[in-house]
């Protein structure tokens, strides 16, 4: 059993990212401006009320007159005065505030360098402290969330083994041997919880990991733990295998798609109990060979994808599953285009699908069919024709 990979250099490369400022004028230019058009318009106003041109039937301006025009003036000077008091100000306040976002992002940075850091270290210790310390750093971050998002998400894409049973371990002549990749395993899974944690608050705009998107693909996991979380993103499973342990995604409301496409099931189970699919749901090409895959309750509102799945062991479970539209007319589909029953026990067990379709009439291979218990027969059942026959 080979050791946990070890430490990745991409983990100790910092992000920085800079939201790149607007160009602005200096005070300097700002003020003489105002100071320009302050002069430009108390000439024009002096011009106005004491010209012959702009007021030729007034009399000759006496020594009130003129005085009133100075004071009108001063009181001109004065407002534009107070103008450019406020122009300073203002450039002070922006000054300060990007004073602020500056420092703000530079410690934003600081502490995903020093979570990157524990996360690519060689103790198992440092790494679940990194794991933790970048999800705190997610919950804080708005900008960078989905960058933190996403290097969680690539921790548990590492290349990674399974480790072997316990009976299999303590039959080794030398079990200690199998610490390191227990001791990984027992991180990617606080990864799935950490991540679960978070999907299960109440959304809030701006400031929850909801509306993220979370890219697994490729991935290996033997457990794990999602059950009631909410996917207002996209989530991707595509390519992954699932080996062994149990995966819950029980009562888990994917709101948008989910993929599973190519992904390979080896001997995990997978329960989607009471899962609401909102969204398309892929599992094209998929290998069923091993383990479970627990659809009981599950709400599928859109059409799923098994097209070219191969089920060639295991068991695949869809006891009372629900495959209804919200709108009205639409019918979702379940498409077994290309696919091949040669060993999985399917089972259709009094599942409501009056108002979706199951399409079977173009499997590849039919030789172990699935069983169907249905309360009355359905022409939403499509068959193969041989079988239809």
């Amino acid at each position: 059993m080979s050791s946990p990979r070890e430490p990745l250099s991409a983990f100790r490369t910092v992000l920085k990212r800079g939201g790149g400022e607007r160009p602005t004028f200096p005070l300097s230019v700002h003020v003489l401006v105002m100071v320009a058009v302050a002069l430009v318009l108390l000439s024009g106003l002096l011009w106005l009320l004491t010209s012959d041109q702009t007021s030729p039937l007034s009399p000759s301006p006496d020594d009130r007159t003129t005085l009133e025009v100075i004071r009108l003036c001063l009181y001109s000077i004065a407002g534009i005065g107070g103008v450019i008091a406020l122009t300073v100000s203002y450039r002070k306040q922006r000054v300060t505030e990007a004073t602020e976002i500056r420092e703000a992002t530079k410690l934003f940075n600081e502490r995903f360098a020093s979570a990157a850091e524990q996360l690519s270290s060689q103790r198992a210790a440092n790494r679940l402290a990194g794991v933790y310390a970048m999800a705190a750093l997610a919950d804080d971050w708005d900008a960078g969330r989905q960058t933190c998002i996403n290097v969680l998400c690539a921790y548990v894409r590492m290349p990674y083994e399974t480790p072997p049973f316990r009976h299999e371990r303590e039959a080794a002549n030398n079990p200690r041997r199998f610490r390191p990749v227990l001791e990984e395993r027992l991180i990617r899974h606080s990864v799935l919880n950490v991540v679960g944690g978070r999907l299960r608050r109440a959304p809030v705009p701006g400031r929850t990991w909801h509306e993220h998107d979370f890219d697994f693909t490729g991935v290996n996991l033997d457990g794990g733990n999602l059950n009631d979380a909410l996917f207002l993103g996209r989530v991707s499973f595509a390519f992954g295998r699932f080996t062994a342990g149990t995966i819950d995604f029980s009562r888990v409301r994917f709101e948008g798609p989910v993929d599973f496409n190519r992904a390979r099931f080896l001997g995990a189970r997978l329960r989607f109990a009471e899962t609401r699919f909102a969204g398309p749901v892929l599992f094209t090409e998929t290998t069923v060979a091993a383990g479970l895959l627990d659809f009981s309750s599950a709400h599928f509102t859109r059409d799923v994808g098994f097209d070219g799945t191969v089920f060639a062991g295991g068991q695949v479970h869809f006891a009372k599953t629900v495959c209804s539209s919200p709108v009205l007319g639409a019918k979702p589909l379940l498409d077994f285009s290309g696919a091949s029953f040669t060993g999985t026990s399917v089972v259709f067990d009094y599942p409501d699908i009056s108002t979706a379709t199951l399409d079977f009439s173009r499997v590849a291979d039919w030789s172990h069919p699935p069983v169907f218990n249905l309360t009355e027969e359905l022409d939403t059942v499509k068959l193969p024709e041989r079988e239809a026959d």
